[in-house]
């Protein structure tokens, strides 16, 4: 019975110890080495009635950089038969949650699909950003056409890479199976 017990003192010893590292190890071990600070902000999405609802901004918990807001105010996107037309402008508001400052970003807007097709654009921050620091980036890169098995699209915000000058960062990216999406990313 004693050794039992000495077992299971062990066990819930090393299990404590090996959740502890996980847990350190998600929130700032990258082989960038920084550290993402504070809580994800809840991004804002304003434009055309008939795309606010389209849009989903994907979580990115381990991005340095976040979208705060998107505006896609002079966008418009057509989808009839199967078909879609879409010129895209957008302007983001983002923000350097990292403990270093970044040098370059890019963020992506994708038309995603039931099928996978679709397409997107990125815009790139001009100048680098300091830590807490927020930004306006904008983007307007003419138009597409493209397929949209059932007519279903989604536009999805999310951070292509962030580049630290002598480290270049790809965050992951998390798409909900609900969105029923095949994102080309």
């Amino acid at each position: 019975m004693k050794t039992r017990l000495m077992f299971l003192v062990f066990l819930l010893l090393v299990v404590s110890f090996g959740l502890g590292l996980a847990r350190q190890a998600q929130q700032g071990s990258n082989s960038c080495g920084f550290a993402v600070q504070g809580e994800p902000a809840h991004p804002t999405v304003t434009g055309p009635d008939d795309l606010v609802p389209l849009v989903y901004v994907v979580e990115q918990p381990d991005s340095p950089i976040e979208v705060v807001s998107v505006d896609l105010t002079g966008m418009w996107l057509s989808v009839a038969n199967e078909q879609t037309t879409v010129k895209d402008c957008a302007k983001y508001q983002i923000r350097n949650r990292s403990d270093r400052t970044v040098q370059k970003s890019e963020i992506m807007l994708m038309l995603s699909t039931a099928g996978g097709a679709g397409g997107g654009s990125g815009a790139l921050t001009s100048s680098s950003l300091a830590p807490g620091q927020t930004v306006e980036v904008k983007s307007c890169n003419g138009g597409g056409h493209g397929s949209a098995k059932g007519n279903y699209v989604r536009l999805l915000v999310y951070v292509q890479s962030v580049d630290f000058g002598e480290c270049f960062y790809r965050p992951s990216v998390r798409i909900p199976r609900s969105l029923r999406v095949q994102p080309v990313l």
